[in-house]
């Protein structure tokens, strides 16, 4: 017997019985990755959200820890203003030549 003749054909099948089972079991491997799918892109999508309230809580809070700093550029500004007195100083020009 020539094998080289032989028509080789992976997974198609005469039989429509089989067709429609194997059809079944495709669409329900299909739904099965996309529910799969969903599930990892919604943890993730979770793991991102709680990642920026944590790091937007922290945010807040280190501002917040600097703003009652005593000392701090924010408490200094608060209702003190400075008056004084001052004088306008000009550049004398130095002639060419000469290195003052």
């Amino acid at each position: 017997m020539n094998m080289s003749n032989r028509l080789y054909a992976f997974g198609v099948s005469g039989n429509p019985i089989v067709q429609v089972l194997s059809l079944l079991a495709f669409g329900v491997a299909l739904i099965g990755a996309v529910l799969m799918g969903a599930v990892i892109l919604s943890f993730l999508f979770g793991v991102a959200v709680v990642g920026a309230i944590a790091f937007s809580i922290r945010m807040w809070w280190l501002k917040r820890r600097l703003g009652r700093r005593p000392g701090s550029a924010a408490g200094r500004s608060q209702g003190r203003l400075i008056h004084t007195e001052y004088t306008v100083v000009t550049e004398r020009s130095v002639p060419p030549g000469r290195s003052d």
